[in-house]
């Protein structure tokens, strides 16, 4: 049986740590370091589509970190 009143349940919430910190730091970098390289992609026409494709892989994992990783390490 349940005792009213007898306080909140608790939840497991994480508060975000050092790691989730650090993390959303480097996927900020990526995704910003990212639209840098389709800035100068087209400054070097010999490299341009190295150069946009390094841009395109880091945008992606500047998105993919928080949305996936994130979500695993704190357990939502």
């Amino acid at each position: 049986m349940t005792e009213i009143g007898k306080g909140p349940v608790e939840t497991r919430q994480t508060s975000g740590g050092v790691t989730t910190v650090v993390a959303l730091v480097l996927s900020l970098a990526l995704f910003i370091g990212g639209m840098f390289l389709f800035g100068i992609a087209f400054e070097f026409p010999d490299f341009g589509a190295l150069i946009f494709s390094s841009g395109l892989v880091a945008v992606c994992l500047g998105v993919f970190i928080p949305l996936q990783v994130l979500r695993h390490v704190d357990g939502a």
